[in-house]
């Protein structure tokens, strides 16, 4: 079977017993741990897949990786996974996780990647401008990239604006060569 479908359905079957239960948000910040967690940690990801580590060693891996954040719901739905041998799918059914939550609360995920840092006060007025716009709820990635030589790149769904002394340096160069 599709390991997408799977991803996805675990996911919603998850979000629906994690809401009855009223640990959504915490499941939520645990998906986001886990996410974040596989994702920086490629040993992390081969203990998953070894057949001859015990299932018990996985379990007690995947709650510490997430920490406080794990709370009862969360270790049934890695008890789950693991009798089900689905730890190969556990990055994947996290991040269908963070979408489902993110689609079903209205939450907008925003990059911001600038050439210097943001303050404080310009970070909050982004924020509340796209959530007056979207009438919404806004997670705010700010990062910051010196290679940009100046300006920033705003990024929320498909919308992408650069605003970048290189970005704009590349269209240049691009005109040029065209």
């Amino acid at each position: 079977m599709n390991d997408g479908l799977i991803s996805k359905r675990y996911a919603k079957a998850l979000l629906e017993f994690a809401a009855a239960r009223g640990e959504d948000k915490l499941m939520y910040d645990s998906m986001k741990s886990l996410a974040e967690s596989i994702a920086a940690t490629p040993r992390l990801r081969e203990l998953l897949q070894s057949p001859v580590a015990p299932n018990s060693d996985k379990e007690e891996l995947l709650c510490s990786a997430v920490g406080a954040a794990a709370g009862d719901g969360y270790r049934r739905f890695v008890r789950l996974a693991l009798k089900n041998r689905r730890e190969g799918s556990l990055q994947n059914i996290a991040l269908s996780y963070l979408d489902l939550y993110r689609r079903v609360h209205r939450i907008g995920r925003i990059s911001v990647v600038s050439a210097a840092p943001l303050s404080d006060t310009l970070a909050d007025r982004i924020r509340y401008d796209v959530e007056r716009r979207t009438r919404g709820t806004v997670e705010l990635d700010v990062r910051v990239d010196p290679s940009l030589g100046g300006g920033f790149i705003f990024q929320m769904d498909d919308l992408r604006l650069d605003a970048s002394v290189a970005g704009q340096l590349e269209k240049v160069r691009r005109r040029l060569a065209g």
